[in-house]
């Protein structure tokens, strides 16, 4: 049996278990479950799970080429990090909208043209967030209010600049490692 067969085994047993499922903690963006998987007579372990509704990932392109990332304080890393504007879905809100929506609030922009990147998910061992990643283009300003404690820097860097602030750590999240990746495989397989 290779690799891909254990996993697709591992995969059926799972989905086939009785699982006790024990939410521990439920906040504002997401909740904390604990797994508790019986899937065969004698065979029990536990999956710590982070529950979270979904989120997008804009890449915002300016009529120059420009790319425009934010700049923000992120208390778990206690550090200001330089990013790609995100946003986490609302209930009932589809991808498409809440890219446009956190467009205007983070960068004061909103997009004529939005196009789908594809998506990922950031943490899979842990976390079942899921970021839809698109390419915001014909940027036209139009101010939202931001989110309450939010405080932003904008920048435009060239994709040169991104792909540089990538490889010198200046960039550190993967949302915006994969967003700029992508933008850039895009450009390169035209």
């Amino acid at each position: 049996m290779n690799q891909e067969q254990r996993a697709d085994e591992q995969a059926k047993r799972e989905q086939a278990a009785q699982v006790e499922s024990q939410e521990i903690f439920k906040g504002k963006k997401f909740s904390v479950k604990i797994d508790t998987i019986t899937d065969r007579p004698g065979h029990t372990y536990k999956r710590e799970i982070v529950v979270h509704p979904g989120a997008v990932v804009m890449v915002p392109v300016t009529k120059e080429g420009k790319l425009v990332l934010v700049r923000q304080w992120r208390r778990a890393t206690g550090k200001v990090l330089l990013e790609l504007p995100a946003g986490t879905l609302e209930e009932g809100e589809p991808p498409l909208e809440t890219a446009g929506r956190e467009l205007q609030e983070e960068i004061g922009y909103k997009a004529d043209r939005i196009t789908l990147l594809g998506g990922f998910f950031s943490a899979p061992g842990i976390l079942s967030e899921y970021l839809h990643l698109y390419l915001a283009e014909d940027l036209q300003e139009s101010q939202l209010d931001p989110d309450e404690n939010e405080e932003l820097d904008i920048c435009e860097l060239s994709l040169e600049e991104a792909l540089e602030a990538i490889e010198n750590g200046q960039i550190e999240d993967a949302k915006s490692i994969v967003g700029i990746s992508r933008y850039y495989f895009r450009l390169h397989r035209q």
